[in-house]
């Protein structure tokens, strides 16, 4: 009989990483969760200012990191992030593309096409770009894993944000079809779906509203868990799945959702249950 390895627990120790949208909310909760996990972590984003003091927070988890300002829909930006991170950090072995845009709100036939084209430019061609250039880095090391950050949007529909759900869903094939084309080489390729998360942006635009407290309390209401995500929840999927835990995984979707996917409606204790328990 031979030795039973013992489990590794999560680690991603030796690794490099690079999340786009890593300046804040979701790509920087991310950022900061590969480092606390091992990984030295380079970040790409818009906001340079943003991604500078994403970088202090990493290297003062001791782990080193790499600032690169550019558009993620841009080929030459993507490629130019890639290439400052192997010559200052090495080899990616887990790529995040968490950049995105939720463009313009309002019904599909009145929808300005420059939004959507815009939307779909930033999350799926530059997710595309993402996968592109940590593929060419990826097979040099034998392998790695890309996250692509989906949304439960992009599983269901949500009205009034026609371009932000085709962007998502696209996502989705993506990632599977990746997946495939790359699986023979050992690089992973899975997409987060995640549902309402507090996000500084989220924030913001509660913020602007007279009952933005009582809008967030709805929204926590329609979970089956009673709230919405934070950042670290989507952060910890992401890393299970860049994380050899999930070596097995790729070509999937998986649902951050506070278990709002297994319901076909909104949730809420059904009356009949509530009169059975007293907590009507």
């Amino acid at each position: 009989m031979s030795d039973r390895p013992r489990f590794p627990g999560l680690s991603l120790a030796g690794t490099v990483a690079l999340v786009t949208g890593g300046a804040s909310g979701i790509g920087l909760e991310t950022a900061l969760t590969l480092a606390d996990l091992g990984a030295d972590v380079a970040i790409l984003d818009q906001d340079g200012q943003g991604a500078g003091l994403a970088v202090e927070r990493i290297e003062a988890t001791g782990r080193r990191a790499l600032a690169a300002v550019g558009d993620v829909a841009s080929e030459d930006d993507v490629a130019a992030a890639f290439d400052a991170t192997r010559r200052a950090l090495g080899d990616v072995g887990v790529a995040v593309a968490c950049a995105g845009v939720l463009g313009d709100y309002g019904p599909v036939d009145r929808a300005e096409l420059a939004s959507f084209d815009r939307v779909l430019s930033v999350n799926v061609r530059g997710s595309l770009l993402v996968i592109r250039a940590a593929a060419e880095q990826m097979r040099r090391r034998g392998g790695g894993s890309i996250v692509l950050l989906s949304s439960l949007d992009g599983l269901q529909a949500e009205s009034g944000m026609s371009a932000y759900c085709t962007s998502k869903g696209a996502l989705l094939n993506l990632a599977r079809a990746a997946a495939l084309d790359l699986a023979r080489e050992q690089i992973r390729v899975n997409a987060v779906c995640p549902s309402v998360t507090l996000t500084p942006l989220l924030e913001q635009r509660l913020a602007t509203l007279e009952d933005g407290d009582a809008v967030l309390a709805r929204y926590a209401a329609k979970h089956p868990l009673g709230r919405v995500l934070s950042p670290r929840d989507i952060a910890s999927a992401i890393a299970f799945l860049a994380s050899p835990l999930a070596a097995a995984i790729t070509g999937t979707s998986l649902a951050v959702d506070a278990g709002i996917g297994a319901t076909w409606d909104w949730f809420e204790t059904p009356p009949w249950l509530t009169a059975l328990d007293g907590r009507g």
